[in-house]
């Protein structure tokens, strides 16, 4: 997807030139957020996926808060094609004590920006209830801070366009948002909640055929189909130390709630995994069934 309404017809002559020669890559501006609804005030019906952004006082959601959450609403047909959005909404929250500087660094958010600023929680609250589906580009982290201050939120369907997407697969190098939209042919400016919700959003719209594609798809529509899939979560509960490191390069990650090394494979994939495991001398691998609900938890 090229859309270029937003730019200078004149100076998108010379970028358009520009871009034809090997020696340069050209980079347009993301445009600034927009809502499109094809009836006037309401949504229309179909598949309602919020796409959300924290910007936070710290890593850890026990300890830590929100400062700057941003929810937009895509509405998606069959097709997983967008017929509509609104958005993005977002808000200042005061954490009640001084910042770390490093936060403000990352942010560009200080005490005079916060200071007796407040989420309006019924309405954020209002449209991720509304969401089928709740999107982020680092969902683990985002849920976990989410859930704790949305309680009634525990349990809902998440997607996390970081990881459920094969990025490399599509050629892509790296996995964070602002590398993705720039190998897009994008840019957008300042690293908080609303503008990176909006350039989410807009890279989830970019069109590309993928290897053993007939015609080019969004990356949205891979995220939704991703997100849909139930895999299988394989479980070395009793693994002795002395194969971590087997464990590790084979892909699977340590899951220090449980404290048991994981991977998750396709459905399909669970008994030839298991199979592995007896051949490697590991107690019996255990498995459990993966949905959207339970995916990034």
């Amino acid at each position: 997807m090229i859309d270029t309404e937003h730019l200078s017809p004149d100076t998108e002559v010379l970028a358009t030139e520009l871009a034809t020669h090997a020696d340069y890559r050209v980079l347009r501006r993301v445009p600034d957020p927009y809502s499109s609804m094809p009836d006037v005030g309401s949504l229309p019906d179909g598949k309602c996926i919020a796409i959300v952004d924290t910007e936070t006082s710290g890593l850890n959601p026990q300890h830590d808060t929100i400062i700057e959450l941003a929810i937009m609403l895509v509405i998606v047909d069959e097709d997983n094609e967008v017929i509509g959005h609104v958005g993005p909404f977002s808000w200042l929250q005061d954490p009640g004590r001084e910042l770390d500087p490093r936060i403000t660094l990352l942010t560009g958010l200080g005490a005079q920006h916060l200071q007796g600023r407040e989420i309006n929680d019924p309405f954020a609250f209002g449209l991720l209830d509304r969401a089928d589906l709740i999107a982020a580009h680092n969902s683990k982290f985002d849920l976990a801070f989410i859930e704790r201050r949305y309680p009634n939120l525990a349990g809902r369907a998440w997607a996390c366009s970081c990881s459920e997407i094969d990025w490399l697969k599509l050629g892509f190098e790296g996995r964070s948002q602002s590398v993705l939209l720039a190998h897009a042919g994008w840019f957008s400016a300042a690293h908080r909640a609303a503008a990176d919700v909006w350039a989410l959003f807009w890279l989830l719209q970019h069109r590309q055929r993928g290897p053993g594609e007939s015609t080019a798809r969004t990356h949205l529509a891979r995220l939704l189909e991703a997100s849909a899939r139930t895999t299988v979560m394989v479980q070395a509960q009793r693994a002795p130390y002395a194969k971590k490191d087997l464990l590790r390069a084979r892909g699977y990650h340590w899951n220090p709630a449980a404290g048991f090394w994981q991977i998750e494979v396709k459905s399909g994939m669970a008994e030839h995994e298991q199979a592995w495991g007896y051949r490697m001398g590991l107690p019996a691998l255990t498995t459990r069934p993966i949905t959207a609900c339970e995916r990034h938890r």
